[in-house]
């Protein structure tokens, strides 16, 4: 995955979360529990958790890994990890 694809991933997760309705929060927990689904490890983003990190970190939005880990914890946590080493 490239780091274009990696930041629509944030961009549209940033999108949904932080929309107002119902709708939104639907289509933003579909989303994420889709794209961190360990079941589909080939065509998530599990494999690419540095880059994820990296690109959560320049658009200062850390805070969805606390989502992700009701998503992927063991994501979560590894993200964590990518991110300390960032700073």
């Amino acid at each position: 995955m490239n780091k274009k694809l990696m930041t629509n991933l944030v961009n549209t997760l940033t999108k949904y979360k932080d929309g107002t309705g119902e709708h939104d929060r639907a289509v933003f927990e579909t989303f994420l529990y889709g794209v961190f689904d360990e079941k589909n490890r080939r065509y998530t983003v599990v494999q690419h958790l540095s880059l994820l990190a990296e690109v959560l970190a320049e658009k200062k939005r850390v805070d969805l890994v606390d989502d992700i880990t009701f998503a992927n914890a063991n994501a979560a946590n590894e993200l964590d990890v990518h991110l300390r080493e960032l700073k």
